[in-house]
């Protein structure tokens, strides 16, 4: 029976200091807004805040970030950031998400690979199969 990811939703306000000079959102602040999203979802979808994740039996790291740019994000500007663990694959949760503005229109898209690392060996494992159905509602 196929499974139905968790949608994660967080709205967020664009701050001067995320600027560059043109008021644009500066490119590297798009990686912490999806990154920092994301541990939103831990914590709501998951139960793990940042001391559970220091007792957790596992790491978890961010091992890859496509970011696609669509349309500028501007200083003061409410945006949207939806996302969703769309599979795992061994070690890796495939990851899509989407950064909209008030109308919903896309403004960026964000593929993220996080993996699983063992605390114990510090090495890569599959995600286990109760840590993985954290991450889907069926």
């Amino acid at each position: 029976m196929p499974r139905t990811s968790a949608v994660h939703s967080s709205v967020h306000r664009i701050r001067f200091s995320d600027l560059d000079p043109y008021k644009h959102m500066r490119t590297a602040m798009y990686g912490a807004y999806y990154v920092d999203h994301r541990m939103s979802a831990l914590r709501e979808q998951a139960g793990w805040d940042l001391k559970t994740l220091e007792s957790l039996p596992f790491m978890t790291f961010v091992k890859r970030l496509d970011i696609e740019f669509l349309r500028p994000v501007v200083g003061d500007q409410e945006i949207r950031i939806t996302s969703c663990v769309d599979r795992f694959d061994g070690p890796d949760a495939i990851i899509e998400c989407t950064m909209a503005d008030e109308k919903g229109r896309a403004s960026s898209r964000c593929h993220m690979v996080v993996s699983y690392v063992d605390r114990g060996t510090g090495r890569s494992a599959d995600w286990p199969a109760a840590v993985a159905d954290l991450f889907f509602t069926s």
